[in-house]
């Protein structure tokens, strides 16, 4: 084996750990947000950032060849970040219907009808 690729097999071993535990902390908030209970999104955010920087200083000394060794981690993580996506996507359209229902019960509250428009259009 030449030292390049003692280099890339060290590179690959030095990336699997980080691109793991990544995938590990992106599927742990999927089962939080999953699961309905509180999620730390600072935390979870936290280890994502960390991640991901530990994976951009290591990908540029991984070789293409090299890579190969990381294909079924890689399209482990993107399953995950795919579902994170979702996931997250979700919670925001949630809290933006809530948010949409408290500022329409504010405004609602907040008037007695007076200068409402929609009796006059015919509306409830």
């Amino acid at each position: 084996m030449s030292v390049g690729g003692r280099l890339s097999d060290a590179a690959v071993a030095a990336a699997l750990p980080a691109l793991l535990r990544l995938r590990e902390a992106i599927a742990a908030e999927n089962r939080d947000i999953g699961a309905g209970i509180r999620v730390p999104y600072d935390a979870y955010s936290q280890r994502k950032n960390q991640g991901l920087l530990e994976l951009t200083r290591l990908l540029p000394s991984l070789k293409p060849a090299a890579q190969g060794g990381l294909r079924d981690p890689l399209l482990g993580l993107v399953a995950e970040l795919e579902a994170n996506r979702r996931a997250l996507g979700l919670q925001l359209k949630a809290s933006a219907a809530v948010a949409d229902i408290i500022a329409r019960a504010i405004h609602d509250g907040q008037s007695d009808g007076t200068y409402d428009a929609r009796p006059w259009r015919g509306e409830t």
